[in-house]
């Protein structure tokens, strides 16, 4: 196939594809090594003295799963005072919240290797958390992600999440957001909705489905293999899953990040959640992005060069 061009599916960003440059899975195995141990690392059971007093702890002893301040936030609880400055040098005090999930006290295990009743655990603390901090009068949006590998910026290997609440909304939301409100008043439905049903009569794109989610390979991904991950009932916000779509959401990323595994071993990869507060137009869906190459420049002006095409990311990366 040529190079093509392609816009995503309702922003305005573009993507050059140029799959004569592109590699096999293989060309892309993952060469991180871990490089702590378990009586070294800040995460493991018996290390509890190297982090902050964990905000939850389940069981209280002999934990299997911890959600702990960040010991080295971006963001504190201090006081809000709102923006302060003027002209061109407005700011705000550092508030906020930055939190880590510790997914499991096991130092050896990938978070694709967890237990479904484990990632299920993880995914209820994450929601309930959420919804606590989404509460708060003086925070915007709350970020869950997590970085994997140190080409995803990881500083730790120890499976984890985070979860970072700030008082100012994200640029790269709200142009989202901007763009799937421009369609839906447009065509009085949810971009996302249409996206999946489109997809599904595609199918080139579709790399599983199960009763509640659907994986697909966007049409215009920015990074090699690319994934995103739907309900397919549609809901906007995280904690508008119900108790059935957390262990379908469990089973599809156990999965997901499993044939990645398979595909290029220890490999760094980003999972980022995309939640707003309950509309029409937005959809909650999942990224997944592995940290398989490293843009050079031309990326910054907003336009990206992906040297592998969805449709064939599709085919490697199917399951059931």
């Amino acid at each position: 196939m040529k190079n093509e061009i392609r816009k995503d599916y309702i922003s305005e960003k573009y993507v050059i594809f140029s799959p004569k440059r592109a590699k096999r899975p293989k060309d892309f195995k993952g060469k991180e090594e871990k490089t702590m141990t378990p009586e070294n690392c800040p995460f493991c059971p018996g290390n509890e003295h190297m982090t902050p007093p964990a905000l939850i702890q389940i069981p209280k002893k002999k934990w299997k799963i911890r959600l702990i301040p960040n010991k080295f936030p971006a963001l504190s609880g201090i006081k809000f005072k709102g923006e302060e400055g003027g002209s061109f040098f407005r700011h705000y005090k550092p508030y906020g919240y930055h939190e880590i999930l510790i997914e499991t006290p096991d130092h050896g295990k990938e978070y694709h290797e967890l237990s479904l009743e484990q990632l299920e655990l993880c995914l209820r603390i994450i929601i309930d958390r959420y919804k606590k901090l989404r509460k708060k009068k003086e925070i915007a949006y709350v970020t869950v992600f997590k970085n994997k590998g140190k080409m995803a910026g990881a500083s730790l290997d120890h499976t984890h999440s985070q979860i970072i609440a700030t008082p100012v909304f994200p640029r790269k939301i709200s142009q989202k957001m901007e763009a799937a409100e421009k369609y839906y008043q447009k065509e009085d439905r949810c971009p996302y909705c249409d996206i999946i049903r489109a997809e599904k009569n595609k199918k080139v794109r579709i790399i599983s489905e199960n009763r509640e989610f659907l994986v697909l390979a966007p049409y215009a991904s920015t990074w090699p293999y690319e994934s995103w991950v739907f309900p397919k009932k549609h809901v906007s916000e995280l904690y508008e899953l119900d108790k059935r779509q957390r262990k379908y959401l469990a089973i599809t990323l156990k999965k997901l990040i499993g044939k990645y595994a398979e595909l290029f071993g220890n490999f760094p990869y980003h999972i980022v959640y995309n939640s707003f507060p309950e509309s029409d137009f937005w959809h909650f869906h999942l990224e997944v992005f592995p940290k398989l190459k490293i843009y050079g420049g031309f990326e910054y002006y907003g336009v990206y060069v992906n040297e592998l095409l969805p449709e064939y990311a599709a085919r490697n990366l199917r399951f059931r």
